[in-house]
C-alpha cells in the first residue's frame, strides 16, 4: 500500500457547468472574444487567434477524447471552469483505501501526487493548474476562457513542490505512470539544468509506446543544453513567441529546438489563493498583478512553460482529429508544418518556425524532411584541434547533403594598417583581372551519400575552417538535403584557455 485514503474525491471534483459537445465556433466563453482584460492592445486569449483554433477554415466536429499528462504541480480541480468531465479518471480505481486495479497506487483516482505520495494531485502554487487550462480548460460554458483542445482529458500528474522542485525519481515515474494510463501526450513544462539517466528511460519508454513528450524550452534565454528536459530523447522542445510575432527574447535557444509556439501574456486558469509568478520574487512585479477578473479565477503569464501548453492543446487536437497518428507521427507533422520566420529552413533561435494548427491538419504524416543542425564538441587528436559537428537528417527520396561554412558577418578579423595598403595595390592591379569574390560566401566543406545520419556527421579541423572564413574564429554552418530543406548554426571558437579537451561547445 502506497498511500493512504483522502476523502469525498467525486465531490471534491464536482461537474460544473457542461463543456461544449458539439463542434461550435466561436465559443461563447466571454475571454475567447475579449480584448484588453489588463489593458492590453491584443486579444486576451490571442495564443487561439494567432493559432486559428476556432476560424471558420478549422474542423467544427468533435474528435475522440484525448488523454494528456500534465507532469507539473497538479491542478485545482475545484476550480469553475474545469469542470470534472476535462478531468481524467481511472475507471479501474475506487475511494476505499486499497489499489483496486493493482497498480502500486491507492485510490489514484485522477492522477497521483508524487510528493505527498498520496492520490491528491492538488495545486496549490498554479503553475500546473495554469497548463492544464490552456489544453483544457470547459469551453462553451459561457464563463472564462476556452480550450485549445474542446476534446482534451487532462492528467495531473504531481511532482512539483509548492515553490516548483521536483525529484527526477519522481518526473520518471509519472511519465511511466502516463504511458501506462493511456496518456497520447505528456507535457513537462519544468525547469532545471540536468537530467537522470532514469528520466531519459522513461522518455524513450513513452516514445516506444507511441506517447508525445512535449517540454518547454526554458526562460533564461540560453542555449537549450543548459535546460535539462530539452535533452529527453525524442521530446518536441517549444520555445515561446510574442504576440508581436517575433520569439520572445527570454526563450531558450538551441539546436534541441523544435519550434515556436504563443508563450507571452497567456490566460489561463488561476487555482484558488496562488500567485505563482510572485513566487520567484521578479523585481519588477507586484503581487496579485497578473490576477485577471473580478471574480480573481484567471491569470495571465509568460514563459516557454505556457507556449509548450499550447503545443500540447494542438497536439493533443490533432489527434482527437486524427487518432491513427501515433507520437512521432504527431511531432513530425507539428514541426514540419511550421511556418518558416527565417532564415529558411532549422535554426537556432526559431527552430522549425512557428507553430501552424491550420496547416498540422492537412499535414502528411508520412512525409520526411527532418534536418538539424544541433550542436559540436571540441577534440584534441593528433596535436590538432577538431570539431564534431552533430544533427541529423531523414528525408524521403535522398539524393545528396552538403555542409557548408561562412563567417558570422562582420567577424573577419580587420588587417593591419601596414597590410591594408599593400592589399589596396593588389585589388586595384587585379581589378581589371577578375571579380573579387565576396568573403562572407558561402564554402563547400563536405558532401554526404547516406541517406540517414544522426549524431556526428562530420569531423572538421578548425584550422580548415577558419582559413575557408577568412581568419574568422565565428562560423556559420549550413546542411542542405536535396539542395531544399536547409538547417543552420552558428559556432564561435572559444579562446585556448577557455576550453578542455572533448568539452561541450556551445551554441551562439
Amino acid at each position: 500500500m502506497r498511500a493512504k485514503r483522502w476523502a469525498n474525491i467525486a465531490l471534491a471534483v464536482p461537474l460544473a457547468v457542461a463543456c461544449l459537445t458539439a463542434g461550435a465556433a466561436p465559443p461563447n466563453d466571454p475571454y475567447a472574444a475579449s480584448s484588453g482584460a489588463w489593458t492590453q492592445e491584443f486579444p486576451d486569449q490571442w495564443a487561439l487567434d494567432d493559432q486559428r483554433i476556432y476560424a471558420d477554415i478549422a474542423p467544427t466536429r468533435n474528435g475522440e477524447k484525448v488523454i494528456v499528462a500534465v507532469i507539473d504541480t497538479g491542478i485545482d480541480y475545484n476550480h469553475e471552469d474545469l469542470a470534472g468531465e476535462k478531468i481524467w479518471r481511472n475507471e479501474n480505481e475506487q475511494a476505499n483505501g486499497r489499489d483496486d486495479d493493482g497498480n502500486g497506487y491507492a485510490d489514484d483516482l485522477i492522477g497521483w501526487n508524487f510528493v505527498g505520495d498520496n492520490g491528491n494531485p492538488y495545486d496549490e502554487s498554479g503553475h500546473g493548474t495554469h497548463i492544464a487550462g490552456i489544453i483544457a480548460a470547459c469551453t462553451n460554458n459561457g464563463i472564462g476562457i476556452a480550450a485549445t483542445n474542446i476534446d482534451a482529458v487532462v492528467m495531473p500528474l504531481k511532482v512539483a513542490s509548492f515553490v516548483g522542485q521536483a525529484k527526477s525519481s519522481d518526473v520518471a515515474a509519472a511519465i511511466y505512470y502516463a504511458v501506462d494510463h493511456g496518456a497520447a501526450i505528456i507535457n513537462i513544462s519544468l525547469g532545471g539544468e540536468l537530467i537522470t539517466e532514469l528520466e531519459k528511460q522513461a522518455a524513450q519508454y513513452a516514445h516506444e509506446r507511441g506517447v508525445l513528450v512535449v517540454v518547454s524550452a526554458g526562460n533564461r534565454g540560453l542555449p537549450t543544453d543548459k535546460h535539462g528536459y530539452a535533452g529527453l530523447p525524442h521530446a518536441l522542445v517549444v520555445g515561446a513567441l510574442a504576440p508581436n510575432g517575433e520569439r520572445a527574447g527570454f526563450s531558450n535557444f538551441g539546436g534541441a529546438l523544435a519550434l515556436l509556439a504563443p508563450g507571452v501574456d497567456i490566460l489561463s486558469l488561476r487555482a484558488k489563493d496562488s500567485d505563482f509568478i510572485a513566487l520567484s520574487e521578479p523585481l519588477d512585479y507586484q503581487p496579485g498583478a497578473a490576477i485577471v477578473g473580478e471574480g480573481e479565477q484567471y491569470y495571465r503569464a509568460t514563459g516557454t512553460s505556457f507556449a509548450a501548453a499550447v503545443v500540447s492543446g494542438v497536439a493533443s487536437r490533432l489527434k482527437s482529429m486524427r487518432p491513427e497518428l501515433t507520437g512521432t507521427d504527431l511531432a513530425r507533422v507539428v514541426e514540419q508544418s511550421a511556418f518558416d520566420v527565417a532564415p529558411p529552413g532549422h535554426d537556432q533561435l526559431s527552430g522549425a518556425g512557428k507553430l501552424d494548427y491550420i496547416a498540422a491538419l492537412g499535414a502528411d504524416a508520412s512525409a520526411n524532411k527532418v534536418v538539424r543542425l544541433s550542436g559540436a564538441k571540441l577534440a584534441l587528436a593528433d596535436k590538432q584541434l577538431w570539431v564534431d559537428i552533430t544533427g541529423r537528417y531523414t528525408v524521403n527520396d535522398f539524393q545528396s547533403a552538403s555542409l557548408y561554412v561562412r563567417p558570422v558577418a562582420g567577424s573577419i578579423p580587420t588587417p593591419k594598417v601596414e597590410e591594408t595598403k599593400d592589399r589596396r595595390k593588389k585589388r586595384r592591379k587585379k581589378k581589371d583581372e577578375e571579380p573579387v569574390e565576396d568573403p562572407y560566401r558561402w564554402q563547400l566543406l563536405t558532401s554526404f551519400s547516406e541517406p540517414n545520419i544522426e549524431g556526428v556527421l562530420t569531423r572538421l579541423n578548425t584550422e580548415e575552417l577558419t582559413t575557408k572564413a577568412s581568419g574568422s574564429t565565428q562560423w556559420e554552418l549550413r546542411l542542405t538535403v536535396n539542395e531544399q530543406h536547409s538547417a543552420f548554426l552558428s559556432l564561435a571558437l572559444p579562446q585556448p584557455e577557455e576550453f578542455l579537451v572533448e568539452e561541450e561547445w556551445q551554441d551562439d
